[in-house]
Formats: structure tokens, C-alpha cells, sequence
């Protein structure tokens, strides 16, 4: 087993499965060469042949040699036909020992009688006995005393399979021995690279994904192994990026605290409250970027849940905010994710309708293919050329959009991330309608 391990490749595999395949094809082969004369033709004891033809035998003895040959044609049906001949080619056959040779020497009392046998067969002829028995019938020749032979043949079959089924029959075991076994090795060599697809999928959308277990074919093992350590370089890449950003943000407020201090000591009231008004922004914008940077909801653990309904209580907390909110009526959707930051994302989108668009309408819609959510306000919308900018950290186009301002714009870059890491997609679009639509899409 050890060795099998060591040496297990893709290319093992896949000789391994054309052997078996092949081995498969040969053995069924092999089994019908031994088989298919029997399923073809029973024994040819079993025709009657042997007490007719000993019978015959001793009523052709006393026969004159001029009148055999219309006798013989005389006795002739389309079940059983008797020819006499004055001599046959050799046979190949000819002394040959078998139980029907045996026994009809019995039935004549002669030991050294001369018989030729005849039993048609779809891998072998007795040439050129073809041309006396023909190709499809069962044959016995029995020499008579004078050196002449009585030859007696059923030419029609009536019993066992025909060529064109026999052929068929073989034809459709050998298919579907070898496809078998095909298809066994083929999905025993692809199994291993549809986990490699799954799990570097999942890595595209959880960071924090478990590194896949090291099997299947060395090939794969060694694919395997780069892709945990690339999987763990991104992921300290990640958490040193995010602790750095953190860091420095957190930073800032020291300095920040102090420019506040400093600017009690101007005494002109109206460059003060300008200044303390800069200095509260960039403290918004600080505390935004740390609650983004440290967000705890990548994080948590994914569960099921039923996402209609984390929707309605998203809006029902902005209905008692005063705000203009409504969810269309849908059937019940049940999601497995992470309801939180979900929560987060979906809340941060809602509320930029409601504060931009001075209405929110929120609809659901689940099919096969996954779930999407739209979220539609009332507003002027958003200049086409804005449309890609707007998921830039820091970035506002309020101006374009309402007459108020908030907010640090950083809210549907945390849901843009939120949506990405649970599979899905978030796009944004000018309503023909008037108004700014958000689609999202959760696989």
C-alpha cells in the first residue's frame, strides 16, 4: 500500500484504467468464446439426430448404390434432410473422439466406424464442410460400408440464438463492461480535483477557510500543498494589512486629541468652531475606518437562517426611526450564512435609500440559481460615471444626490465586502423609472 502511495500519479491512474478497461473487454471475450456456441446451439444429441441416423445407417447397407441417391432426396423434409454421396472431403475433424461419436458407434455396433460431426459455430468453420452442412445448421456424415457417405443435416435451426443476436448481446456486455470500468477510474482520478475546485472556490469567498487535506495523485498532493501556502500567505497578508490600517487610524487620534486642545487657545470664535468641525469629521472618519478594519463579523460562524425576515426587521427599525421603508410581500427565504454582518450590509444599503432617496423599497426574490435582493429608492440617482467609484473607501457623491450630507463613505464599501465574502454580487443601477436601484445577488 505504501508503495501504491508513493507512486500513485495521473498518469498511473489513468494506464490503470485503460488496463482495467482492456482487462474487462478480454475477459468477457473470453467468456463468450466459451459460452456463445452453447447459447447459439445445444448439444447435437439434443437434435434427435443420433437414433434416426444409426437407424438409416443399417436400412442404407442393404440399399443398391443406384437407388440411395433418390431415396435420400425422397426422405427429405424442411426439418431434416439426408444426402448420400459417394465420397466428402477430408475433415479435419474426421477420427475425432466425442460423446456423440461414441455413442453412435454404439447405436452400429462398430468401434472403428468413420463419422464426421458437424456443429456450426460464430468463431470457427469446418471448412470446407461449409459447403455441404451449409453455415448455419447442424451436420453428421456416416461412412457406409462400401467407402460411401449418409449425410444428414437439420439446416434450420430452431433453437438457440441467432448471429445478429449473439452479436448484439456480446456487443452490449463488452460496452457496458468497458464503460463500467471507465467510468469507475474516471471518477475515482476526478474526485480528488473536484474537491481542489470546491475548496478554492470556497477560499475566494472565506478567507478563513480550513487548508484542504493532501490527497489523491502526487501531481494533485504538490498542488495541494501550494495552494494551502498561498491560502496562508494571503491570509497573513490580509491580517497584516487590516492590524497595520488599524493601527494607524488609532494612532491619529492622539494628535487629533491634541489640535483639539490647541484650538481653545484661538480666539477668534469663527475659525475655532471651522477647525472643531474638521477635527470631528476626521474623528468620524477614523472611528469608521477602525470599525471597518476590525470588523468582527468575518469572523462569524455561518448558520441558517431565514433572510425575509432579517429584511423586515431591518426596516421596521427605520419605519420607527421616522424613515420612509417598506418590504414587498414574498414567500419565506431561508440562507445559510452570517446573519450579522449580512444584517450590516443590507442595513447600510436600506439606510443610504432612505437617507439619499428619501424612500426605501426592499424586494426578495429566491430561485434555483440563488437569491437576490433589490433595494430601490426615490431619489435622482447617480451619474453613470460615478457608478463604479462609488464603492471606494471614503467616497460620496451626496452632492448629485440629496442636499444633505453623512455619513464617511464607507458604507457600501463594508457591504460590497460583506457580500463578496459570502459568494455573491452587488451592482448598481439608474431605474428607468427615476431612482437609484442596488441588486444583490447570494449564491
Amino acid at each position: 500500500m505504501k508503495f501504491l502511495l508513493i507512486y500513485d500519479t495521473i498518469a498511473r491512474r489513468l494506464a490503470l484504467t485503460v488496463l482495467l478497461a482492456v482487462s474487462a473487454s478480454v475477459c468477457l471475450y473470453i467468456f463468450f468464446i466459451s459460452t456463445a456456441g452453447v447459447w447459439a446451439r445445444p448439444d447435437l444429441s439434443e437434435t434427435g439426430l443420433e437414433g434416426q441416423a444409426a437407424t438409416l445407417v443399417r436400412i442404407y447397407s442393404v440399399i443398391p448404390r443406384d437407388l440411395r441417391a433418390q431415396i435420400a432426396a425422397a426422405a427429405t423434409n424442411d426439418v431434416f434432410r439426408m444426402e448420400w454421396r459417394p465420397e466428402i472431403p477430408a475433415s479435419p475433424r474426421e477420427g475425432a473422439s466425442s460423446s456423440v461419436q461414441a455413442a453412435m458407434r454404439r447405436l452400429l455396433n462398430d468401434p472403428d466406424r468413420k463419422i464426421v460431426l458437424y456443429q456450426t459455430s460464430i468463431f470457427a468453420r469446418t471448412v470446407p464442410h461449409d459447403r455441404i452442412f451449409g453455415t448455419d445448421a447442424y451436420g453428421m456424415a456416416i461412412s457406409l460400408s462400401d467407402g460411401s457417405w449418409l449425410i444428414f443435416k437439420v439446416p434450420k435451426r430452431r433453437w438457440g440464438m441467432g448471429p445478429w443476436m449473439r452479436y448484439t448481446l456480446i456487443g452490449c456486455f463488452v460496452l457496458v463492461s468497458t464503460g463500467a470500468v471507465s467510468w469507475l477510474g474516471a471518477r475515482n482520478l476526478v474526485r480528488p480535483f473536484e474537491a481542489f475546485t470546491i475548496a478554492a472556490r470556497r477560499f475566494g469567498t472565506d478567507p478563513n477557510a480550513p487548508p484542504m487535506i493532501e490527497r489523491g495523485p502526487r501531481e494533485l498532493q504538490a498542488a495541494t500543498a501550494s495552494f494551502n501556502a498561498m491560502q496562508t500567505q494571503i491570509r497573513r497578508f490580509i491580517t497584516d494589512r487590516t492590524n497595520m490600517l488599524a493601527a494607524i487610524s488609532h494612532d491619529l487620534r492622539t494628535p487629533l486629541t491634541r489640535v483639539r486642545l490647541r484650538g481653545e487657545f484661538i480666539d477668534d470664535l469663527d475659525q475655532r468652531h471651522r477647525l472643531f468641525r474638521d477635527v470631528d469629521e476626521m474623528q468620524t472618519m477614523i472611528d469608521s475606518a477602525l470599525a471597518f478594519f476590525r470588523d468582527e463579523t468575518l469572523a462569524e460562524q455561518s448558520t441558517t437562517f431565514a433572510l425575509t425576515e432579517l429584511l423586515q426587521v431591518i426596516v421596521d427599525d427605520l419605519v420607527d426611526q421616522g424613515r420612509n421603508a417598506k418590504l414587498h410581500e414574498a414567500e419565506p427565504v431561508v440562507y445559510s450564512g452570517r446573519p450579522v454582518a449580512l444584517k450590516r450590509a443590507f442595513g447600510n444599503i436600506i439606510e443610504n435609500a432612505c437617507a439619499y432617496g428619501d424612500e426605501a423599497v426592499v424586494s426578495i426574490e429566491a430561485n434555483g440559481h440563488g437569491t437576490m435582493v433589490s433595494v430601490r429608492d426615490r431619489g435622482p440617482g447617480i451619474p453613470e460615471d460615478h457608478i463604479g467609484k462609488v464603492f471606494s473607501p471614503f467616497y460620496r457623491v451626496e452632492l448629485s444626490r440629496n442636499r444633505k450630507t453623512g455619513g464617511v463613505g464607507l458604507g457600501l464599501t463594508s457591504a460590497r465586502a460583506i457580500v463578496h465574502a459570502h459568494g455573491g454580487e452587488i451592482k448598481l443601477l439608474n431605474h428607468e423609472q427615476g431612482g437609484l436601484q442596488v441588486l444583490i445577488v447570494l449564491p
